[in-house]
């Protein structure tokens, strides 16, 4: 079966390399030329563990190309392209009706469109409306967890598959037989219309966001209080009806997916007359978070950060990517510089640090400086601190030489934002006379 992805992002290149690994021949389309050059080299223009050895296994079976014509002939055509949300928070679907306009020429009428980009609802009825009998549109939402996106792919939790009521039976068929792989490991599936598949992804989205924002505005009861925020999230997550997962208090979250989401799925509410409480709230707690812990780094060192130096721990939005889209560690840098501190950044993925490297260049060209440097080397990055802010949650900090950043930092001060040094490392450090403060927590 002959299949193409429009789109060579974190989702169209990990379904692209997926297919070709299960056997397929995949095409993948993008109009940047930079991105398919560097692709046909073996280059993945973004960082997830085992994608680049991946894409030499199967290059036999991969073809990148930046020519629409290319994907003719192609039985089914994955759209997996950016709906980013616009000024006023809505998806901006501009780019799939682009992908599906130029797509649309190439069509004889026996071709599957599958939407994995995350659209609202209504939107692949108004694909399947624009192609009318050149194709046939399927809803299929990707799940992927960025750091962890090659494993999501070949281990997913459930696969969702939204038809129309008026497709032909060898619709289904097809979908099913391409995805084979995923039915013989016995993975669910969750075959619905077109409506409920997209509702689906920004639900699931909404409700994670939300579970992170409930235990962020615990964790400020907790510490007026006297409780400890990891002890009550642990006792909560040991209820099946709950779980453990998401329910880390931090900083808050970011990424390419949540803060779209939310946003899109409060437009929807609207957009039908619905008062939208639970999705708004999510949010709100989340836009506050950041100022929050901002306020305790304040605190500490008597309300004035003018001329202090911070060693920022972490710079994407979650651990093993290099993806800065809504990074709320980003967002903290900033803040700490507009109250007059300079920030030393540090992150393990070396894709991240060059990014981050290029948008300081960026900013730095707009306002002739910029109190945000970016290091390769992680004592260099604390050394002559004022204090360490942990931004992402690596669990490799813990294995780090603390002794060593004693002697480095001008000031023993931590302020873990992600709740993620280990409790026995924290009271070490504290008896050696380093202020811990993290979020929630009761040392």
């Amino acid at each position: 079966m002959k299949t193409a992805v429009i789109g060579t992002g974190y989702v169209g290149l990990i379904q692209a390399v997926g297919l070709a690994h299960l056997g397929f021949k995949v095409i993948a389309y993008d109009i940047d030329i930079s991105k398919i050059n560097a692709l046909k080299r073996g280059n993945p223009p973004i960082y997830e563990k085992g994608l680049k050895e991946l894409l030499h296994q199967n290059r036999e079976r991969l073809f990148f190309t930046t020519s629409v014509e290319d994907l003719k002939d192609s039985e089914v055509i994955f759209v997996c392209v950016g709906t980013p949300q616009d000024s006023q928070g809505k998806a901006n679907l501009n780019f799939v009706f682009s992908a599906v306009e130029n797509l649309k020429p190439l069509l004889m009428g026996k071709e599957i469109v599958v939407l994995k980009s995350t659209v609202p609802v209504g939107t692949n009825r108004k694909v399947q409306q624009l192609l009318g009998d050149k194709a046939f549109v399927v809803s299929n939402p990707e799940f992927l967890r960025e750091g962890i996106a090659v494993e999501d792919f070949f281990n997913p939790e459930r696969v969702v598959l939204g038809f129309s009521e008026n497709h032909p039976e060898w619709v289904r068929e097809k979908m099913f037989n391409l995805y084979r792989f995923f039915l013989k490991k016995n993975i669910p599936f969750v075959v619905t219309n077109w409506e409920s598949a997209e509702l689906i992804k920004y639900a699931s989205n909404t409700f994670l966001a939300m579970k992170i924002s409930f235990i962020n505005e615990l964790a400020r009861l907790s510490e007026k209080v006297g409780a400890d925020i990891k002890e009550i999230a642990r006792g909560m997550g040991l209820d099946s009806r709950i779980g453990n997962k998401f329910l880390n208090a931090g900083i808050g979250w970011g990424g390419s997916c949540f803060p779209k989401d939310v946003s899109a799925l409060i437009w929807q509410f609207k957009e039908w007359g619905i008062e939208p409480k639970l999705p708004k709230v999510t949010k709100e707690i989340n836009d506050e978070q950041i100022p929050w812990f901002l306020n305790k780094i304040k605190k500490h060192y008597g309300g004035n950060l003018n001329g202090k130096t911070f060693a920022l721990l972490g710079l994407a939005f979650k651990p093993y990517t290099d993806d800065l889209r809504e990074s709320p560690s980003l967002k903290l840098a900033e803040l700490l510089i507009q109250e007059g501190a300079f920030v030393k950044g540090y992150d393990y993925v070396e894709g991240t640090r060059e990014n981050v490297k290029k948008l300081v260049e960026l900013k730095a060209s707009t306002r002739h400086s910029y109190g945000l440097i970016v290091y390769d080397d992680l004592n260099t990055a604390v050394k002559g601190v004022d204090g360490i802010i942990i931004a992402v949650e690596y669990k490799e900090w813990n294995r780090e030489n603390w002794k060593e950043f004693s002697k480095l930092v001008r000031n023993k001060a931590i302020f873990d934002g992600r709740n993620i040094l280990e409790r026995i490392l924290v009271k070490k450090l504290v008896k050696e006379g380093w202020h811990y403060e993290g979020v929630g927590v009761n040392i």
